[in-house]
């Protein structure tokens, strides 16, 4: 199957997607020196020791959120978002602090950015 598009159909495509990506050059520009560490999906999340299977509802500090492999990670910030299993980047870059070797963690859900920790 051949598909054929108009220049018309292609430039307004262009145009929109120009758009979308007209800030990502001042949104990466956070993240120089990170790596991409895995991608996951997010199934629950447990607060104060109270596990919630109901979606994922943003980082509170000390928040834990689970992905579906069983591994986890813990919120140091505070942002409400909701999103039914979404899709999780980790980013992470190894900085030195007070001598030592230290990982610093951000959690990317959709369009908010949070730092976290590792368990």
């Amino acid at each position: 199957m051949r598909l054929i598009f108009s220049r018309a159909t292609v430039l307004a495509f262009l145009c929109c997607a120009n758009s979308v990506w007209a800030g990502a050059a001042d949104a990466l520009s956070n993240f120089v020196g990170y790596t991409i560490i895995a991608t996951k999906t997010i199934d629950s999340f447990i607060d104060k020791g109270k596990a919630k299977k109901d979606g994922f509802e943003g980082c509170d500090h000390d928040r834990v959120i689970v992905f579906t492999d069983g591994t986890s990670v813990t919120c140091r910030t505070y942002s409400y978002t909701y999103s039914y299993r979404p899709t999780a980047v980790i980013l992470g870059k190894q900085v030195t602090f007070q001598g030592r070797q230290v990982t610093l963690l951000k959690l990317i859900v959709e369009d908010s950015i949070y730092d976290i920790g590792g368990n």
